[in-house]
């Protein structure tokens, strides 16, 4: 009985292992400004924050993918509410932005986001990774890095939980 139960264990430790590995997973940039906050709530008072998308995630386009992606990302900070839109003539104030590059290249700088440099793989791979930052017209405010590896479409729900942590981490909490 005891091995079937430690069998069990093990095999249910195994799959959760196994699942952590596939992601989702963020690293909030090294540098942040002590301003993202206030200017998060600045930018989006009116109505919602632009997201800028750049890149391609998945092999295939997919109709309406800026709309969920920024509906995906729309709501995910507690006790703030948040509305992104990719439409930069919908939001508020689009010179505050979040601006995505998925499948960017290893050294990309997300400095370059803010200024309009983005740089992106040509054909998405089996690992779907995604540079963020939050600007304003002077530049960038937090940066976060991410990826999640097996997902198939901008509906898959692990790719949506990584949009979600994207917004926790470039955000963050009011200080």
């Amino acid at each position: 009985m005891f091995k079937r139960i430690v069998s069990a264990g093990a095999a249910v430790l195994a799959a959760l292992t196994s699942a952590c590995e596939d992601g989702p997973a963020t690293v909030p940039g090294g540098w942040r400004s002590a301003a993202v906050w206030s200017t998060m709530v600045h930018a989006s008072a009116q109505g919602p924050l632009w997201v800028e998308i750049h890149g391609r995630p998945f092999a295939e386009s997919q109709p309406g993918f800026g709309d969920k992606v920024a509906a995906a990302m729309t709501n995910q900070l507690v006790g703030r509410p948040l509305t992104l839109t990719a439409h930069r003539d919908q939001a508020a104030k689009p010179e505050f932005k979040v601006v995505l590059a998925f499948n960017p290249p290893a050294n990309a700088d997300p400095r370059d986001l803010c200024a309009g440099s983005v740089a992106t793989a040509a054909q998405p791979g089996d690992k779907v990774t995604v540079l963020a930052a939050f600007c304003d017209k002077s530049g960038l405010l937090a940066s976060v890095q991410g990826w999640v590896a097996k997902v198939g479409d901008v509906d898959d729900p692990r790719f949506r939980r990584l949009l979600a942590q994207v917004v926790r981490d470039l955000f963050g909490a009011a200080s």
